[in-house]
């Protein structure tokens, strides 16, 4: 499988990262890329940007050097499904929201208090996709998220940088597969790359979605119509 755009990736805006902007998308150009998502995390994680950050992304260009960037945010997900203490002003420019667990922000608890977490966060309108799921520190009930990101319009993320730093993440990410796919519920198979030269790198996540014979029209990034498509259904047009 083919992905077009990098949806999740970060940059030296959160301090654990090690590339520039410029740099991530001198990456993205690299891979054939023709989009990428800048997505630092959410101001509650102790080393990520101040909220001003994401309230300036406005004059990042559209284009640089032919590759499309969007802005966006890993919003980190908090006790009883909050997310990040931000004023909502700040929030302005994003374009692309995702929403995931962070052991420093959210001490990993039991199913069924992830699960209501998980629950609140695909209702809040904030929210365009769950990132990293597989995580199997955090255990939820998939079938009732899943199915809950079907009725609210929710993208799914496949994180391939999980399969390794996520020590058990791949059979979760695999049975969240086949539930969207059994649902009908969209995903976004990206890279979480922290470094340039992970930009695109996706090569485990695109085998196991091979593997359970996981339909490539419902990758939202895996052509630049089904993107477009994406985003032109949220009023944003990307590519004109």
């Amino acid at each position: 499988m083919q992905i077009v755009a990098d949806l999740h990736t970060h940059t030296i805006a959160s301090t654990h990262a090690y590339s520039t902007l410029y740099e991530m998308v001198r990456g993205a150009k690299k891979k054939g890329l023709i989009a990428i998502g800048m997505t630092d995390h959410g101001p509650d994680m102790s080393d990520a940007p101040h909220q001003w950050h994401f309230y300036n992304m406005d004059i990042i260009p559209r284009q640089i050097e032919g590759v499309t960037v969007v802005r966006g945010i890993e919003f980190n997900i908090r006790p009883n499904g909050e997310l990040d203490h931000m004023d909502q002003k700040c929030l302005g420019p994003v374009e692309f929201a995702l929403a995931s667990f962070h052991e420093s922000c959210f001490a990993p608890a039991t199913k069924a208090v992830h699960t209501e977490a998980l629950e609140a966060v695909v209702k809040d309108a904030r929210v365009n996709a769950l990132g990293h799921p597989g995580n199997p520190r955090y255990d939820f009930d998939q079938e009732y998220i899943v199915s809950l990101c079907r009725q609210y319009g929710k993208v799914v993320e496949i994180n391939s940088n999980s399969f390794h730093i996520r020590r058990g993440s791949a059979e979760n990410c695999a049975q969240i597969a086949r539930l969207c796919k059994k649902h009908q519920v969209p995903i976004v198979v990206d890279s979480d790359a922290h470094i340039e030269s992970m930009v695109g790198d996706v090569s485990d996540a695109a085998a196991m979605l091979q593997e359970v014979d996981f339909p490539e029209e419902l990758v939202i990034n895996s052509s630049q119509e089904r993107l477009d498509e994406y985003f032109r259904s949220r009023g944003l047009h990307l590519f004109d």
